[in-house]
């Protein structure tokens, strides 16, 4: 079995004691080779097998789907419409869709609004945030799938009379404010199904399932797969009544979703400063504790290299901040502000209590409208807009006065009433806030920011009451690393050779990113659940 390391490198001097130490690396790892590893994680022992003493029902079918968020119902319902007998195991009470929408690359209704994206540009730029250590055949089928899966998509709302919509503005990088991806869907006149979250684009899924008669088993976590010579056969649930063997004939598809909420696994996989996160966006609760990632090690499956990217939003506390003045707990400012959402999340948890604060004054609608013609996105004009939808600053209006009135923001007539404020909640250091807003204000008439080299269309002065500072903290979404998959979704063992009937999908899987997530490309985590939950039903037809 083959596991990340945690102890990454860090870089070695060029010494004599260096080089001492390579001529006897040869004894060290004779002596390596006499002792056994020590098991470092608890995964690391595969559990015994269930026995078929305790086994109370056999299920059989083509197909079986373990988890049934957005990409393990994407898969069932691609599945049933090429024909397998397909059945989804759930260990919570309902099928589960999460977030705000979808990203895709090209569309439909990215050609009919005329907002086509440039893939290669795109391309290029996720590998480079991914540190070029991805793979780059996966992210070449995510810009060659996202936009016909999309479109699988849209058909199913067209068919339910669900409504949809492009975020206009919505980058999340300030590089690149022309690709506005982002899907989001509405009810319309489709009615959601019981049994499924109201995240439409699952929804509408879901309900296709239902009508095709595909099976789902709530309240039936996947414990073990079982596997016979080389080839996964099937996996062992458990539920109320016992243990349950399901017999997949043609495939088990790993959509258990990420490992976030298992301590020990971020402790193995992710930068230990991803505990500063002040709060857990993903739902449900509890749910996302690497549950195919274990099973799929216990047959000889390997994780993606690490440390794995995280998804972060700055939404912890107040959802705007614009590219605002950004001061932490001491009173100082710390990065150049105009940045994307991750940057952003990564700076604020590099800070003393891993939180931020953005000051700006009454003129902070005109000033976002303004700043809208060089970049925006997440928390910048809050996802407030359409495609061809003009902005008006009430649009960001409710978020300030959101954060004001929650708890999350302070509002006052006079900056040393502001930092007073600031400094009596125990938030920000009054005398350093105001030496540094002076300072600010000094750089914006200069146009020149010496400091941290923002760009002078970004320098806004903060100078005319009343004035606002909105809490800003990183939230945790996702994990989006997993097991290593081929182009087919088939996980592949430390060879890189296929496991014969295992495939992973949505945040089981991995390689899709690496080091960093690559969110110019909004909701591009959505999209790989939606496309490879629609292209693994395909593999599976063709493959098997």
């Amino acid at each position: 079995m083959e596991l990340a390391r945690r102890d990454f490198v860090k870089g070695a001097a060029a010494s004599a004691a260096g080089m001492a130490a390579l001529s006897v690396a040869p004894a060290l790892a004779e002596e390596e080779k006499a002792a056994p590893a020590a098991k470092r994680w608890s995964w690391e022992e595969p559990p015994a097998p269930i026995d078929d003493s305790q086994i109370v029902e056999t299920i059989e079918v083509e197909v079986a789907v373990l988890g049934a968020g957005t990409s393990g119902v994407a898969a069932a319902c691609s599945c049933a419409e090429n024909g397998l007998q397909v059945a989804v195991f759930e260990k919570t009470t309902q099928a589960n869709g999460r977030g705000g929408g979808v990203g895709a690359c090209n569309s439909r209704l990215n050609k009919q609004l005329g907002y086509e994206i440039e893939p290669v540009a795109a391309q290029y730029r996720w590998n480079r945030t991914c540190g070029n250590r991805n793979n780059e055949a996966l992210v070449k089928m995510w810009f060659d799938s996202t936009g016909p899966a999309m479109d699988w998509l849209l058909d199913k709302a067209d068919k339910r009379g669900a409504t949809y919509n492009i975020y206009a503005g919505y980058s999340a990088s300030r590089i690149a404010p022309e690709e506005p991806d982002f899907h989001t869907f509405g009810a319309g006149n489709f009615e959601i199904p019981d049994g499924v979250s109201g995240f439409m684009p699952t929804a509408l899924m879901f309900a296709d399932c239902l009508d095709m008669g595909v099976p789902f088993y709530f309240e039936h976590r996947a414990e073990q797969l079982i596997k016979e010579g080389d080839r996964v056969v099937g996996a062992i649930v458990s539920s109320a009544d016992g243990y349950k063997k399901v017999l997949a004939s043609k495939a088990v598809i790993l959509a258990t979703g990420d490992i976030h909420q298992d301590p020990e696994m971020m402790d193995a996989y992710c930068e230990p400063m991803m505990k500063g996160v002040l709060r857990d966006e993903y739902t449900p609760a509890g749910a996302a504790t690497g549950d195919g990632q274990k099973m799929g090690m216990w047959v000889g499956a390997v994780m993606q290299d690490g440390p794995l990217p995280i998804a972060l939003h700055p939404q912890a506390c107040a959802w705007f901040h614009g590219p605002f003045l950004f001061l932490n707990k001491n009173g100082k400012r710390f990065f150049n502000e105009a940045n994307w959402v991750q940057a952003k999340s990564l700076q604020m948890l590099k800070q003393p209590g891993c939180y931020a604060y953005s000051i700006f004054d009454s003129n902070y609608g005109e000033d976002t409208k303004d700043s809208l013609n060089y970049g925006g996105g997440m928390f910048w004009d809050s996802m407030s807009r359409n495609v061809g939808q003009e902005f008006d600053h009430s649009m960001i209006d409710w978020a300030v006065n959101m954060a004001v009135g929650g708890g999350n923001g302070f509002k006052a007539d006079t900056l040393e009433e502001l930092a007073d404020m600031l400094e009596e909640a125990g938030q920000v250091n009054k005398e350093n806030m105001l030496a540094s807003v002076e300072r600010y204000n000094e750089l914006c008439e200069k146009g020149v920011d010496d400091d941290f080299a923002k760009e002078p269309e970004f320098l806004y002065p903060i100078k005319e009451g009343p004035f606002y500072a909105l809490k800003a903290g990183p939230a945790i979404l996702v994990v989006v690393g997993g097991l290593r998959v081929n182009t087919d979704l088939q996980c592949i063992d430390k060879d890189e050779n296929p496991i014969p009937g295992l495939y992973a999908v949505g945040n089981a899987s991995g390689d899709l990113y690496a080091v960093d997530y690559p969110i110019n490309m909004p909701g591009n985590s959505h999209g790989r659940c939606l496309a490879w939950g629609w292209l693994v039903g395909q593999k599976i037809a063709a493959l098997e």
